[in-house]
């Protein structure tokens, strides 16, 4: 499946998976496993990525990012932390490059932090999840917000000047006013990046194995965020993150959404890859310490649908005056002027872009592209 731009691409960005965590939370469906009392498994995992990214060879080179996520990749000891980062060190010695890591509120340590920063880590992104302490312990969060706001605090002291947090709307007995109150620790911290998603029922969580069901508020609740944070000064730039003018946007995030290639490190970690030409998606499938990397091809179809789909999530939208993206609007042509028709999408500067009307049915919107 050849297309325009399909020739001699590079990867773009790098996600690495660390599965360990301290806590299970209820609503979680990423790979992750209780942190094993034997550091040694930890020792052995660390060994398995540094052979999955000497795969690689020299094909990355040129990303313009990392992102360690998880899991809880904070709750690795200061050893085991500098093992980590002296495996991706080779990548990150360059100028403009944007590596983040994730961290929960509860593992955060100065120790730690400055390993971070030994190793060029330039941006930190930590799950708060919300400051109301009762709707945390309803999650099954094990820190509460004294904890977040302390850490944070802690992050900026030893120098951090790009900071995202993590938070969630849609859940348990939420109110208006437990937003609002995030807003308030918002104005007050003021991060430099905020992802607040609505959360939704995961099959493979805790709480969807036992068939819970979340609140319907999320339209309420989205119009309120999306308020309250215009209001306080962010810019949404996709369906559900937010930045502090056009600089802190997450580099990473946008290589997920702008059809750049990624490739993903440990276990369930995913990537978009290019093989003589053509297009697969892959996914390191099995247990910890023996996994593989599994490779799906994508048709044309499939590969124009991802990009509509990822590119869709962006308030800008896609970028028609891009050759693969031209080739996109004539196959979708029909079903385009249609959504336009009926006020869903729109195009403007040359790219085909939600309403706003639209972006808050993208799912639906996106099954008529299937």
């Amino acid at each position: 499946m050849r297309t325009s731009s399909t020739i001699d691409r590079k990867i773009n960005s790098l996600y690495v998976h660390i599965p360990f965590c301290e806590h299970i939370c209820f609503y979680c469906d990423f790979v992750k496993v209780k942190k094993p009392q034997d550091p040694n498994v930890i020792e052995k995992y660390l060994d398995k990525l540094e052979f999955e990214l000497n795969e690689y060879e020299d094909k990355l080179d040129e990303i313009q990012s990392i992102y360690i996520g998880g899991g809880t990749p904070s709750c690795l000891n200061e050893e085991q932390t500098t093992r980590m980062c002296s495996l991706l060190h080779r990548y990150s010695n360059k100028p403009n490059f944007e590596y983040s890591i994730e961290l929960n509120p509860e593992s955060v340590t100065r120790e730690k932090l400055e390993i971070y920063k030994k190793f060029n880590i330039n941006r930190i992104s930590m799950g708060v999840q919300t400051f109301d302490n009762e709707l945390l312990k309803k999650i099954g969060r094990i820190h509460d917000n004294s904890i977040a706001i302390n850490a944070y605090k802690l992050i900026r002291e030893v120098g951090f000047e790009n900071v995202s947090i993590d938070l969630m709307y849609n859940l348990y007995d939420q109110t208006k006013q437990n937003i609002q109150t995030d807003l308030n620790y918002i104005n007050e911290l003021k991060p430099d990046h905020i992802s607040w998603y609505s959360l939704i029922m995961k099959e493979k969580s805790v709480w969807g194995r036992k068939n819970m069901k979340v609140p319907e508020n999320d339209e309420l609740f989205d119009e309120i965020v999306n308020q309250g944070l215009k209001e306080l000064g962010y810019i949404r730039y996709e369906i559900s993150n937010y930045s502090l003018g056009e600089k802190n946007k997450s580099i990473h995030n946008m290589s997920y959404w702008n059809n750049s290639l990624f490739a993903g490190v440990g276990i369930g970690a995913t990537g978009f890859e290019q093989i003589d030409g053509e297009y697969y998606l892959t996914k390191n499938e099995g247990n910890i310490l023996n996994y593989k990397k599994e490779f799906e091809h994508l048709s044309k179809e499939d590969y124009y649908f991802q990009i509509v789909m990822m590119g869709l999530r962006l308030v800008d939208g896609i970028d028609i005056s891009l050759d693969i993206n031209k080739e996109i609007y004539d196959f979708y042509k029909q079903k385009i002027e249609e959504k336009i028709k009926d006020n869903l999408l729109e195009i403007v500067d040359n790219k085909i872009r939600c309403t706003e009307r639209g972006f808050n049915i993208l799912n639906e919107i996106l099954i008529d592209f299937l």
